[in-house]
Formats: structure tokens, sequence, C-alpha cells
């Protein structure tokens, strides 16, 4: 089978709605972004980058359920917290450094399992989840980007 036969592209879509807020549309679904009131939005919905810590919970989540059969695993029940430095200033236009983006982000994942799970094979599960989750490796590994801006 090809990388072609089992690629899926994803598309999001979005549109302004004022000076800050901006709604996405994911297969039917909407996202509501906006900035706090202290950087100049509404808050009417998370902002971006608390969307991307979002999107890495759930996709843990998920992953712990999809590799936990390859471990003969029972999940019961995820918890997952991730957090991670912002400094908005070189979003603002305020400051060249530091980045645009987290300065870093880490997470914490609470399973609990039907039974009593080895130390070693919670180290390989753990390990095998940070691999195969796709935000993780997102987050982890420079992903090419490409942004076309035209005129509306």
């Amino acid at each position: 089978m090809s990388d072609s036969d089992t690629t899926q592209r994803m598309r999001v879509r979005g549109t302004s709605d004022g000076e800050s807020r901006f709604v996405a549309e994911a297969r039917g679904h909407s996202l509501v972004m906006d900035d706090p009131e202290a950087m100049g939005g509404d808050d009417t919905g998370a902002m971006p980058v608390e969307y991307l810590l979002a999107a890495w919970t759930g996709c843990l989540n998920a992953t712990v359920r999809a590799v936990a059969p390859d471990f003969d695993l029972e999940v019961e029940g995820v918890d997952v917290e991730v957090a991670g430095e912002f400094d908005p200033r070189k979003h603002l236009g305020q400051a060249d450094d530091p980045r645009a983006g987290y300065q870093g982000v880490e997470a914490s994942v609470d399973v609990a399992f039907a039974d009593t799970v080895p130390d070693e094979t919670l180290a390989e599960f753990r390990a095998a989840v940070e691999e195969r989750c796709p935000v993780s490796d997102n987050l982890a590994a420079e992903t090419p980007t490409d942004v076309t801006l035209d005129r509306a």
C-alpha cells in the first residue's frame, strides 16, 4: 500500500469575525478563537495557542487508547494536562525575541488501567504513546509550512 492510499488531507477554514475573533470550521465543527481582553480581544473563545495545547491533550488521550491494545492493557480512564510558557511580545510586534511560539511544552498523562502495569511495561507504553501521537510529533519535529498571503 502506498502512502497516497493511506494519507488523509485535513482541512480547516475560517473567517475573521472582528478585530481578534476568528471562527474556524473543521468538518462542520466551529472553533471560536479570540484573545483575552488584556491582549485586545473580547475573550469569546480560547486563543489559538490554547487550541494547540487542547489538540495535544485530545491526541494524547486518543493515542493512549490506540496503543493500549498493543500492550494488552485495558484503559479505564485518561486525564491529560499540558502547559507551556508563551511570551506574546514577538506576536504583538513588541520585541524580536523570544520566538513567537511556546518556549517549551510539557504533558502529564494519568492513565487508569484495569490491572497493575509493571514499571518496565509502563515505560515502553509511554514511549510508544509519545512516538505515535501525531500532535506530539508536530510539536517535537520541524514541520514544513507554506503560507500564501493574498488580497481579498
